[in-house]
């Protein structure tokens, strides 16, 4: 059963006049999604001062390799955006091309997306899964591209709290709201339950970031806790038996982590084969809503000796499909295209083309003709755009998406999903979790 935080109000607050309409609330606002949103666009064709060549959107992710599931999720995504446009009549008319990079070209990140640009003509890219990576493109995107670049996945705070980047989105939720939330559960629900707290994550900035916003937070709520000291291990991991080991000599009863794809399935199955959460009362992972990393998991490695919670971006069964149909179409769409229920990479992917073709629409309206790049950037701040993760506002003081934040309980799936799903979802709206703009825990 899915608990939806009453504090609506401020969601409506942050995402200004004309939000409310389809974000006022669960049950209420949700409802107001049409049936079929991203089908019943009348064509358009002929209108004054719209170019007559497609537009070209780049985008870049893993591709290739350990991590090539999040970009093929991502691009049939993005493809699936592209085909509804198109058969409607592309953007005002105009139809869209894709041009696309392999973010696993780790050497030639930077001279890829300037080739995309500047040798292949887009006008927008979109993309981006490493943290590592997003900031290193600031310079270049900012300085010398001056196009928007949407990322999609990359979580980093550094991306957008750190400074007001000018050409520089994010369509979807970062780490900080998510691992708050975390904090804020474990206070409502386990106070006087747990007394020792441990981490396992990933031995990069986001794993080193995600720890210092969740222990940070519970610190304040919860002062009485013992915090041991972290645990950080390297990416592709493949025998976690020493970790496993360490965690439970400790005598932590509670145990966060950031491991996500590969890395999160391969340690939780080695856990529950050595007896982990025989000790470990709750166990809190903040990538677990992944539907690639769940399905690798699978149903029979589900326990029921430990309380796990997971989060994520997005998921696919959120906001509920009886009440806001475009989740439901998008499910049923990307499954229909790949046989898989869609990952958060391929919702945030998915709406990065409707805030792109959004604003182009929002910025000819008020000027009557194709927009430049200024103009699409102040139609992209302060926008609302509609996607399966329910609206997403795109703060103008710092150009991060904002949406519901969510934990669920890990269930075994049903006849109905053949996969582990979350269930009992606890869904925070984001003025309930996410810092004021320009405001982050990290190190700058």
């Amino acid at each position: 059963m899915t608990q939806v935080s009453d504090s609506r109000r401020e969601w409506v607050k942050l995402a200004g006049v004309g939000v409310a309409g389809l974000a006022v609330g669960y049950g209420v606002g949700f409802l107001t999604a049409p049936e079929r949103v991203r089908e019943v666009e009348t064509p358009v064709e002929g209108l004054p001062g719209v170019p007559d060549e497609p537009l070209k959107i780049g985008y870049i992710y893993f591709m290739t390799g350990t991590l090539g599931t999040y970009g093929t999720n991502a691009a049939a995504a993005i493809e699936l955006a592209v085909e509804e446009i198109n058969r409607n009549g592309g953007i005002l008319g105009r139809t869209i091309e894709l041009t696309s990079k392999d973010e696993a070209d780790r050497e030639r990140v930077l001279d890829n997306i300037s080739k995309m640009v500047q040798d292949e003509g887009a006008e927008f890219v979109v993309g981006l899964d490493s943290s590592g990576d997003a900031l290193k493109v600031i310079p270049l995107v900012e300085d010398e591209l001056q196009i928007p670049f949407i990322v999609t996945h990359a979580a980093t705070p550094k991306l957008t709290e750190c400074a007001k980047r000018r050409f520089i989105f994010r369509i979807s939720m970062y780490e900080e709201p998510i691992d708050i939330m975390a904090a804020q559960l474990v206070k409502e629900l386990y106070e006087g339950d747990v007394t020792t707290v441990a981490n396992i994550g990933p031995d990069y900035a986001y794993g080193y970031d995600s720890w210092a916003i969740f222990s940070g937070t519970l610190q304040d709520l919860m002062p009485d806790l013992e915090f041991l000291d972290p645990i950080y291990t390297p990416l592709f991991t493949t025998d976690y038996g020493t970790y496993i080991d360490q965690i439970k000599a400790s005598g932590a009863d509670l145990l966060f982590s950031s491991l996500w794809g590969g890395d999160a399935a391969t340690f939780f199955k080695q856990a529950i084969a050595k007896g982990l959460f025989d000790s470990v009362k709750v166990y809190m992972n903040a990538m677990l809503g992944a539907t690639d990393t769940l399905e690798a998991i699978g149903n029979d490695n589900v326990p029921d000796n430990v309380d796990v919670w997971g989060s994520g971006r997005y998921w696919f069964l959120y906001p509920p499909h009886d009440v806001y149909p475009l989740n439901r179409l998008f499910v049923e769409n990307f499954r229909g295209k790949t046989g898989a229920y869609p990952p958060y990479v391929a919702a945030t992917s998915y709406t990065a083309i409707y805030a792109i073709k959004k604003a182009i629409e929002s910025a000819y309206v008020m000027k009557g003709s194709w927009p430049d790049v200024d103009e699409i950037i102040s139609a992209l701040e302060g926008l609302t755009v509609s996607g399966p993760m329910g609206p997403v506002y795109i703060r103008p003081e710092d150009h991060q998406g904002l949406y519901d934040v969510f934990w669920g309980r890990l269930r075994r799936g049903s006849p109905t999903y053949p996969i582990p799903i979350l269930d009992e979802l606890v869904v925070y709206p984001p003025g309930k979790v996410v810092p004021e703009p320009l405001t982050t825990m990290v190190s700058c």
